[in-house]
């Protein structure tokens, strides 16, 4: 069983990847599409794709483990922190003079609690192989990706698939 440190480190790796691929050119839309409309987590999405980069496949199982491993924290803290901050931007815009910088503050805490999230799922699926050079994982961050999202995959043009998946 790695360690904690283990853990932490590969939480880093997992987060900037997942940051670089979230800041492309039309991974943010699509990601939140799937989960506004699709019901699918944003964090376990590009767990799938992370984790086929490092040629780790994940089945069912492995998607119920880290859906389990988060659940409780998503459900409470960041869920309900992407919830305020939408409704700041939204909902409460005129009842204050500028709302922004509580936004602002809400979102920071929206992302480190997503990081949390993160660090959730990697200790519940560890041990973790290393990293496959050469993208050669990228047919299977494919297949990670269409077994998460299902029919919402389906939904979705290959090619939008194929470049996430592809990301360097």
């Amino acid at each position: 069983m790695p360690n904690s440190a283990e853990i932490s480190e590969l939480a880093q790796e997992f987060w900037d990847f997942a940051v670089a691929l979230y800041g492309r050119p039309g991974v943010q839309a699509q990601l939140l599409r799937w989960q506004d409309y699709d019901g699918a987590n944003v964090n376990l999405a590009l767990l799938c794709v992370w984790a086929g980069r490092r040629g780790r496949g994940l089945d069912a199982s492995d998607l119920l483990v880290a859906r389990s491993a988060m659940a409780g924290w998503n459900a409470g803290v960041t869920g309900t922190l992407r919830s305020l901050r939408r409704r700041l931007k939204a909902d409460w815009r005129g009842l204050a003079c500028d709302v922004d910088p509580a936004r602002q503050a809400i979102l920071a805490a929206e992302l480190e609690a997503e990081r949390a999230e993160q660090h959730l799922m990697l200790a519940a699926l560890a041990p973790w192989p290393d990293v496959i050079a050469g993208g050669t994982g990228n047919a299977l961050a494919e297949r990670n990706l269409r077994h998460y999202l299902g029919a919402a995959a389906t939904a979705a043009p290959a090619s939008i698939i194929a470049a996430i998946c592809s990301f360097e």
